[in-house]
């Protein structure tokens, strides 16, 4: 499935970003699309805070569970970042998790960058839950523009009954 993202608060976006979501045997191909952006990222290396940045993301539950969800970050440099999430009680809590196994190719032109990522991961079409969103900033103490597939309409992401269900 292919997926046009929104403003995160509603309406049109500002800046076009899409993500083709291909399943495979043993997990997901990803293509996101992000135009008009400056790439700024200040981070060198894998896990640093990416979403502090430039960055394209995916929430996916796995086994349906929004509660309990992995996410994967890319940066416009091919950074990737991955955590485990968990909703309980009011609260979520985060468990940082190693890269290996993500793949991904990150290609800048001017003004636009495309992330190609393989996550190694079991899926259930049907079953599987995720959303996917765009941060886009221009500078350390710049604002956040955000983007999504499924709007959280509010400030944070972390929104799991906004995650929809995976289809071909």
């Amino acid at each position: 499935m292919k997926y046009t993202f929104r403003a995160n608060g509603g309406g049109e976006a500002d800046r076009l970003t899409t993500l083709e979501i291909m399943p495979q045997e043993g997990g997901l191909r990803l293509d996101y699309f992000a135009a008009d952006s400056c790439f700024y990222s200040p981070f060198k290396q894998d896990n640093e805070p990416l979403y502090d940045g430039c960055a394209v993301e995916l929430f996916l539950a796995e086994d349906g569970d929004a509660q309990n969800y992995t996410e994967y970050e890319f940066s416009p440099f091919g950074l990737r970042w991955k955590g485990r999430i968990t909703h309980k009680n009011d609260e979520r809590e985060g468990v940082l998790l190693d890269t290996r196994g993500v793949e991904c190719l990150a290609t800048r032109t001017e003004r636009d960058y495309r992330v190609q990522a393989f996550i190694p991961t079991p899926y259930i079409l049907g079953v599987t839950r995720f959303n996917a969103f765009r941060i886009e900033r221009t500078g350390a103490d710049a604002p956040y523009l955000l983007y999504a597939a499924f709007p959280t309409l509010c400030e944070t992401f972390h929104v799991p009954r906004k995650m929809q269900v995976l289809k071909r």
